[in-house]
C-alpha cells in the first residue's frame, strides 16, 4: 500500500474484531481501513530502459509482437508437441534423417551437419546480441553515474580536492579557459624582461602596424571629441542666456515630461 491510516494506530486492539471480515481459503481475514496518509517513494521513479536493437528496428518498420503458441504440430509424429525444450516438435534426429536438397545444391554435401551448424550460429548470434544489449545498458548507467559524480565535485569550491575518491575515479578538471596573471609584487625581473623584449621588437621593426587603420581610428576619436566639445559649448551658452529661476523651471518641466505617467501611454498610442 502507498499510504497509512492515521487513525488506525490510535485504535485499541479489541476494535480489530469490529472490522469487516471475510473467509479466504478457510482462513478468517480482516479488511483493514483504507489509507488516508500518502507516503513518498523511498527511491526515485526508475527511468525507462533503452530499447534493444531489435525493438528499435521493429518500431521503425511497424512490426508488432505476436505471441506464438507453445504447442506445434509435428508432421512426422502426427501429434502436437512443445515448440521448445524436451520432446519438442521436429527434435527427434532419428525421425528427421531426411533433408530436402535444393535443385542447384551439392548432392555430396552434408546437409544435416549444415543444418546443425546454422542452428548453433543462430544461438551464438542471439547470445552475442543479448550481451551487447546488457553492456549498452551498463555503459549508459555508468556514464550517468560518472556525470553526476563529476558535477558534484565541480560544485564544491575546491573542485573535489578534499573529497574521498573511489578506486578508478579521475581528478575533476574545471572546464573553460584559465588566464594566468603575473604577480603584482615580489620579483620584477620577469616584467623587466618582457618590457625589454617588447621595446627591442618595436625598435627592430618586428611589429607590423597598420598605419591606415591607426590614422582612421585617431581621426574618428578627434571628430568625436570635437562634437562633444561643441555640444557642451551650446549647452553652456543656453544656460548663460537663461536666469537661475528660468533654468530651474525649465529642467523641472523636462523632468515631468519624461517621468509623467501619461508620457509612456502617449508613446504607445503613437507606435
Amino acid at each position: 500500500s502507498s499510504g497509512i491510516n492515521a487513525e488506525w494506530p490510535l485504535r485499541p486492539g479489541n476494535s480489530l474484531f469490529s472490522l469487516p471480515t471475510s473467509t479466504v481459503e478457510k482462513v478468517k481475514c480482516v479488511q483493514l481501513p483504507a489509507p488516508t496518509t500518502k507516503l513518498p517513494r523511498e527511491k526515485p521513479i526508475p527511468k525507462p530502459k533503452l530499447p534493444t536493437k531489435w525493438e528499435a528496428f521493429a518500431k521503425s518498420k511497424g512490426i508488432l509482437k505476436k505471441k506464438r503458441g507453445r504447442m506445434l504440430y509435428d508432421e512426422v509424429a502426427e501429434e502436437w508437441k512443445p515448440r521448445f525444450g524436451y520432446n519438442k516438435a521436429g527434435g527427434d534426429k532419428e525421425q528427421n534423417w531426411v533433408v530436402e536438397v535444393p535443385g542447384n545444391g551439392d548432392p555430396y554435401k552434408d546437409w544435416l551437419g549444415d543444418k546443425e551448424d546454422k542452428t548453433k550460429e543462430k544461438v551464438a548470434k542471439n547470445e552475442f546480441q543479448r550481451l551487447q544489449n546488457i553492456s549498452k545498458q551498463i555503459k549508459v548507467q555508468s556514464e550517468s553515474i560518472n556525470q553526476t559524480v563529476k558535477q558534484a565535485n565541480i560544485s564544491t569550491a575546491s573542485l573535489g580536492k578534499f573529497q574521498e575518491k573511489s578506486k578508478d575515479e579521475k581528478k575533476a578538471k574545471a572546464k573553460g579557459k584559465h588566464k594566468k596573471f603575473d604577480p603584482v609584487s615580489g620579483n620584477t625581473a620577469s616584467e623587466k624582461e618582457k618590457s625589454l623584449a617588447l621595446i627591442n621588437k618595436i625598435a627592430s621593426g618586428g611589429v607590423s602596424v597598420n598605419k591606415e587603420k591607426a590614422a582612421n581610428k585617431e581621426l574618428g576619436a578627434t571628430i568625436k571629441r570635437s562634437r562633444e566639445a561643441e555640444r557642451e559649448n551650446r549647452t553652456n551658452k543656453r544656460r548663460s542666456k537663461m536666469g537661475v529661476k528660468a533654468q530651474t523651471n525649465h529642467f523641472d518641466m523636462k523632468k515631468r515630461e519624461v517621468s509623467g505617467p501619461g508620457k509612456e501611454r502617449k508613446k504607445r498610442h503613437q507606435i
